[in-house]
């Protein structure tokens, strides 16, 4: 039998609520208002931004905290991952009806440089000890999403740095592999080559 999960209800509402109040002020600039659509009796997986009729929402179902290896620090980095889709900043992505939404590897980057910061910050963590908790966040959800992952066929996830290939064009419409992914994380200071060029 899997190990329960951490979070538990009141940190699957409070997370979310608590990362959208730190990020108030930029999201009076964003064009919609935010909702957020959290169920936690689902038991299934998912977490998504969607723009309809004039409103963003932010949905997560309660299935994805409870998969193997998830933690409340994952949790954080997840939403984090989502507000990027929406404040996150360009590169954004191509498909039709969806421009509004920066790139999953921008998504990752606003989580891993801006986000997951002003969070941990938020709880107390000494800023010497905030770029491993970063780190540790990104991984933690990276592992726990690995076996969801059907866009990759080398699901590789190691903890070191290792060579990523560089891309020959930023990928704006799709995920970058999870290494890739990891790896934004791991090194948060700059968008990493394995997603984006220049």
């Amino acid at each position: 039998m899997a190990p329960e999960s951490p979070v538990k209800i009141f940190e699957f509402y409070a997370i979310p609520s608590n990362l959208i109040g730190l990020f108030h002020e930029e999201l009076k600039s964003a064009p919609a208002p935010l909702y957020l659509d959290a169920k936690w009796e689902s038991p299934f997986f998912g977490a998504g931004v969607s723009l309809y009729q004039d409103q963003f929402s932010l949905m997560v179902l309660g299935g994805t905290t409870r998969v193997p290896g998830f933690s409340l620090e994952a949790y954080a980095a997840l939403i984090c991952h989502e507000l990027g889709h929406i404040l996150g900043g360009h590169p954004k992505q191509t498909i039709p009806g969806a421009e509004w939404a920066s790139a999953e590897g921008q998504a990752d980057f606003f989580a891993a440089s801006i986000c997951l910061p002003r969070y941990f910050k938020s709880l107390g963590v000494k800023e010497s000890l905030i770029p491993k908790a970063i780190e540790n966040a990104g991984f933690e959800m990276m592992w726990a999403f690995r076996n969801f992952d059907s866009s990759h066929t080398r699901l590789i996830l190691v903890r070191d740095a290792v060579n990523l290939e560089v891309v020959g064009k930023t990928l704006k419409n799709e995920y970058p592999t999870i290494q890739c992914r990891y790896e934004t994380f791991r090194n948060p200071k700059s968008r990493s080559s394995c997603w984006f060029k220049d």
